[in-house]
C-alpha cells in the first residue's frame, strides 16, 4: 500500500484526524505559497533597495562636487573588498584601478561583465562631469538573497505550529461530542430518555436529534412489549389458577396409580407454569421501574424477613441456613424490590442446594471510597455452582444451564435480580467459590452517615 492510500485510510477513521489533515495540508499549501511570494518579493525590493543606494553615492559625489579623478574608492574598502562600491568617471581615460567600463554607456542602470565579474552599474550625468556607480552583482544577489530568506524563515517554521494548532483547535471544538459519547457510554440499559442537545455544535445537532427520535420509538416498543408481557401475564394467572384447583379436586378422587402418576405431573407442571406468570409479572414490574420509593433502609432487617419466609424450604431439605455476619450499613432502596431481589437470591440457592448442604449469608460494607462505604450481601452455597464461561450468561431471562434445567425454576429469578439491581442502583456478582458451590454478591453505595436513619 503506498503512502496516499495509507494515510487516505488512517484519516478515514476518525473526523478528529480527517479534519486535521485537510487543515494541514491547507495551512502547509498557503504557507509555502506566502513564502514563495514573500521571497520573491523581498529579493525584489532588496534590489531596489542597493540600486537607490548606487544612486544615492553618485547624487552625493555630484552634491559634495569632489569628483574623482579616475576611480574613488570608500574608506574600509580593504574590510571587504567583493563589497566595496567603486565611483569612476566616464570623461576621463580608463585608470589601472578602475573597471575598464565603456566609455559610452549611458545615463541609468546597466549590467557589465569586466575583471571576470558582472557588476551593476548607474550612469549619471552631471555639470562637472559623467561618473559611474558600480558593484558586483553577486555581492548584491548574496545580500539579496540573505534579506529574503529573513522573511521567508519565519513564515515556513509558522507552518508545523500552524498545524498543531489547527489540531488543538479541531480537538476542542469536538469536544461536545466527545463529552456526549461519554454520557450515553456512563448510561444503563434502562435509560432511554432523549440526549442532551444545549452544548452539541449546530453541524451534529440533526444527528443527534436523530438518536432521539430513535430513543423515543425504542422506549415506545419496549414499553408496548412489557405491557404485552404483564397483560399476558395477568391475564394467564386466572385460568391457570382454575386448572390447578381442579386438578387439587381431582387428586381426591379414586383413580388407577398410573393415572395419579399423570396427575401429578400434571400439577407439577402447573406449579412450574403458575411460577413463571409470577416471574413474568415481576419482571415487567421491575422492568418498568414504576413505583419506586426509595429510602434509607437497613438491609438486614430486610435480609432477616426473607430467611424467616424461606426458612421451612431450608429445613424440608435439611439445609444449614444462618447468616455468619452483620456489619452493614443503611442503604437506599426500595424496601419491596429489594426483597424481591434477596428471596430470588436464597431461593435459588436453596433450591441448588443438595439435602444436607449450607448456605451462608453475610453482610459487609468497606470504606474504601473515602467516607463513602459500600454495602455488599453475599448468599453462598454449597451446591453445584455455573461454569465460569455461563456466568455472564446466567443472567440473561430464560436462561437455564446446565443443572437448572431440570428444576422447578423458571430462568427469570436471575435476570429480575439484574434488573432490581440496575433499578436500585446497585450492582450484582456470581463467582464459584474455591471449596465449590456459587456465591451470590450484591453492593450498593451506603447512605452518607449524614443521610442515615
Amino acid at each position: 500500500m503506498n503512502p496516499r492510500a495509507m494515510l487516505r485510510q488512517w484519516a478515514a477513521k476518525s473526523l478528529l484526524r480527517r479534519l486535521w489533515l485537510w487543515m494541514t495540508v491547507i495551512v502547509a499549501v498557503v504557507g509555502v505559497c506566502t513564502a514563495a511570494v514573500s521571497y520573491v518579493f523581498g529579493y525584489q525590493e532588496a534590489n531596489e533597495l542597493q540600486d537607490a543606494q548606487l544612486r544615492q553615492v553618485a547624487s552625493l559625489v555630484h552634491r559634495w562636487g569632489d569628483l574623482p579623478q579616475a576611480v574613488l574608492e570608500p574608506q574600509g574598502a580593504e574590510v571587504d573588498k567583493d563589497a566595496r562600491i567603486i565611483v569612476e568617471r566616464l570623461d576621463r581615460p580608463a585608470s589601472s584601478r578602475g573597471l575598464a567600463l565603456p566609455r559610452q554607456l549611458g545615463v541609468g542602470m546597466h549590467v557589465v561583465q569586466s575583471g571576470g565579474h558582472s557588476w551593476r552599474v548607474f550612469v549619471r550625468d552631471g555639470p562637472m562631469g559623467r561618473i559611474a556607480v558600480a558593484q558586483r552583482t553577486d555581492v548584491r544577489s548574496d545580500a539579496a538573497i540573505d534579506s529574503a530568506q529573513r522573511t521567508l524563515f519565519p513564515l515556513l517554521a509558522l507552518i508545523p505550529l500552524l498545524a498543531l494548532l489547527a489540531a488543538w483547535v479541531v480537538q476542542r471544538a469536538l469536544r461536545p461530542v466527545r463529552d456526549l459519547a461519554r454520557e450515553v457510554d456512563a448510561r444503563d440499559d434502562s435509560r432511554l430518555d432523549p440526549l442532551p442537545v444545549e452544548q452539541v455544535p449546530q453541524e451534529v445537532l440533526p444527528f443527534i436529534a436523530s438518536i432521539n427520535r430513535l430513543l423515543s420509538r425504542v422506549a415506545t416498543m419496549l414499553e408496548r412489549e412489557r405491557r404485552f408481557v404483564a397483560d399476558a401475564a395477568h391475564e394467564l394467572r386466572t385460568p391457570i389458577a382454575a386448572l390447578s384447583l381442579q386438578a387439587e379436586n381431582l387428586a381426591h378422587a379414586d383413580m388407577p396409580e398410573n393415572t395419579r402418576t399423570r396427575l401429578r405431573s400434571l400439577q407439577q407442571g402447573l406449579v412450574r407454569t403458575r411460577t413463571v406468570v409470577e416471574q413474568l409479572l415481576s419482571l415487567a414490574r421491575v422492568q418498568s421501574g414504576r413505583g419506586l420509593t426509595l429510602r434509607p433502609l437497613d438491609p438486614t432487617q430486610v435480609l432477616q424477613q426473607v430467611i424467616a419466609d424461606l426458612m421451612p424450604l431450608a429445613a424440608e431439605k435439611g439445609i444449614d441456613l444462618g447468616m455468619e455476619r452483620n456489619e452493614g450499613a443503611p442503604i437506599l432502596a426500595d424496601s419491596t424490590q429489594l426483597y424481591t431481589l434477596l428471596r430470588n437470591g436464597l431461593d435459588n440457592a436453596l433450591r441448588y442446594t443438595p439435602p444436607g448442604g449450607r448456605v451462608d449469608l453475610a453482610i459487609s460494607a468497606d470504606r474504601t471510597d473515602g467516607d463513602r462505604a459500600n454495602v455488599h450481601i453475599d448468599i453462598s452455597d454449597t451446591g453445584p455452582g455455573i461454569a465460569s464461561d455461563d456466568l455472564e450468561r446466567a443472567f440473561e431471562p430464560f436462561e437455564r444451564l446446565g443443572h437448572a434445567a431440570d428444576s422447578m425454576g423458571s430462568g427469570l429469578g436471575l435476570a429480575i435480580m439484574r434488573n432490581i439491581a440496575e433499578n436500585l442502583g446497585g450492582r450484582i456478582q456470581l463467582q464459584n467459590r474455591p471449596t465449590g458451590g456459587l456465591r451470590l454478591r450484591y453492593s450498593q453505595p451506603a447512605v452518607p452517615q449524614a443521610n442515615a436513619v
